[in-house]
């Protein structure tokens, strides 16, 4: 009796293990599915209202497709155009000077001077925000009722999400994962032949000459110098930072990458200039090499689609092609 009894008991388990390893299947199959291993959460058929957060971690809801739009920085501006949404962007900042339609759109104010009331009276139905932006004014345009996306980016991956996340609650999404996939095929071409170069050049970019100003590690410039086979002079220290002369001489970086112009469509300060002139730099490497890159302030100071273009420019000239 005993032997039937304990040969009963294992054929009422067996049903119970299947079920138990059934539920942990499904559970595992839930986890390799859900957003926090990557995987989407976004669908282009969504219906609104639609809501995602933004660089400040915080909840952005649009109700409806929105169809008046103000940019208040270049680099969303950039992105916005890229998306296709010309037609709907109702107002931008001065300095958004790309690309040419952007000239003719409405201007609300410089890039930390907006004007709230030229932005309210746009009637706008989703504003994007920099960090460059005065926080008080942001948050001014939030009390409104104004749904407001905050970008603050410092990385190409940083990008890629603002697409993402722009093309989802602006109806764009399709798009949008059109750009992400031809930047991306684009931007890991760059880097294999990055890999493959063996003697990695040292070099520094200058995004301002009175104090000098450096790119350091955690910058998306940072970020171009390593994915074109080159070494940041300046890893060692974070985001963007001044250097004195003593410290850049220490580097004595083999390529010199500086800005043209400051970054906010002005072209008139020649910070090559200075470096080729200022006696007590003139023994760098990069000087006596005449291993110089110039770049576009406009395009290498902002968050936004150019870059790849930018990174396809100058990885032959970091790695002496």
């Amino acid at each position: 009796m005993t032997g039937k009894k304990a040969v009963k008991d294992m054929r009422s388990e067996k049903p119970l293990r299947l079920m138990k390893n059934t539920i942990i299947c499904i559970f595992f199959i839930f986890l390799l599915c859900s957003p926090l291993n990557g995987a989407t959460q976004y669908e282009n058929n969504d219906p609104w209202p639609r809501t995602v957060q933004d660089d400040l971690k915080l909840p952005v809801t649009v109700h409806s497709e929105p169809f008046r739009i103000v940019s208040l920085a270049p680099s969303n501006t950039e992105v916005l155009f890229a998306l296709g949404l010309d037609d709907r962007i109702v107002g931008v900042t001065e300095y958004c000077n790309y690309p040419d339609g952007a000239l003719d759109k409405e201007k609300i104010g410089g890039f930390s001077t907006v004007s709230i009331e030229k932005v309210v009276a746009l009637r706008p139905d989703l504003v994007v925000a920099s960090s460059g932006n005065n926080q008080d004014t942001v948050e001014r345009i939030k009390s409104l009722g104004v749904p407001v996306y905050f970008a603050d980016v410092e990385s190409l991956n940083g990008i890629y999400a603002t697409f993402e996340k722009l093309g989802y609650i602006t109806g764009t999404y399709e798009k949008a994962s059109e750009i992400i996939s031809g930047l991306k095929i684009r931007e890991d071409k760059v880097r294999k032949e990055g890999e493959a170069f063996v003697k990695k050049p040292v070099v520094a970019h200058v995004i301002w000459h009175d104090p000098i100003y450096a790119s350091g590690k955690g910058t998306f410039q940072d970020e171009l110098i390593h994915i074109a086979g080159g070494v940041n002079a300046f890893s060692d220290k974070n985001s963007h930072v001044i250097v004195n002369i003593e410290e850049f001489v220490n580097k004595n970086p083999d390529i010199l990458m500086v800005n043209s112009g400051c970054g906010m469509g002005s072209d008139n300060a020649n910070i090559m200039e200075y470096f080729m002139n200022e006696p007590r730099l003139s023994g760098l490497s990069a000087i006596s090499s005449n291993r110089t890159i110039m770049v576009d302030s406009d395009v290498v100071d902002r968050a936004g689609p150019r870059l790849w273009d930018l990174l396809e420019e100058i990885a032959p000239k970091i790695r002496g092609e």
